[in-house]
């Protein structure tokens, strides 16, 4: 997919779907892991040094091919959506996340005319800084820690060229996609331990089944 196509188009190309990323993205895609990050720790610290840990080193292992990914972020139901982009993107930069936003695209729920989201896209190179500055983003949203903006969209990292994608959602866990088994393969049998239990057997279904 060449990188100038719009957003929505390349998220169709790639993944088949016409509307951005679905949510929840795991049940969405028949090849999909649902990572446990914050686990049972309560305590705010440790807990968000373990899901931050847990996510980098999923993220380094499922990128470690990839050359161009793509920060794609989805902002719901915002009628003055320049002010507000301009806020969370300055906000994402102090962050560490330094690659440039392009403009946006619409798209609207059918069953409510007021629904809508505008999705924005970034291209840049394969960054483990950029990378952990997303994923700070997301993790920190709901955490007592600093740096973090609550108003910053949940961001996705997308691999169009390979049609992977990683969304750490919150601390509490993380999905990551391929459109075919081989790339999650190795994830799975490496990062096992962190699977989410709730979904451990349609996971283990699918991938632990390839010796049968």
């Amino acid at each position: 997919m060449m990188p100038d196509a719009s957003i929505l188009r390349r998220i169709e190309t790639a993944f088949g779907h016409d509307r951005g990323f679905p949510q929840p993205t795991f049940y969405a895609f028949a090849n999909a892991l649902r990572f446990d990050l914050g686990g049972d720790v309560e305590a705010v610290g440790t807990r968000f040094l373990q899901a931050i840990d847990r996510a980098r080193a999923i993220a380094r292992a499922l990128f470690a091919r990839s050359g161009m990914l793509t920060a794609v972020a989805p902002l719901y139901g915002d009628y003055q959506p320049k002010r507000r982009a301009e806020r969370w993107q300055g906000t994402l930069k102090e962050l560490g996340f330094t690659a440039s936003f392009d403009g946006c695209e619409r798209t609207w729920e059918d069953d409510d005319p007021e629904r809508f989201c505008d999705w924005y896209m970034a291209d840049f190179g394969n960054d483990p800084a950029l990378i952990d500055a997303v994923l700070w983003a997301n993790i920190a949203r709901e955490l007592g820690v600093t740096p973090k903006a609550r108003w910053l969209p949940r961001i996705f990292i997308a691999d169009f060229e390979r049609r992977l994608i990683l969304f750490a959602y919150d601390d509490r866990g993380m999905d990551v996609v391929a459109m075919a088994r081989e790339p999650l393969q190795p994830i799975y049998d490496q990062f096992g331990d962190w699977l989410l239990d709730y979904d451990r057997a349609r996971m283990d279904t699918h991938f632990a089944a390839r010796f049968g």
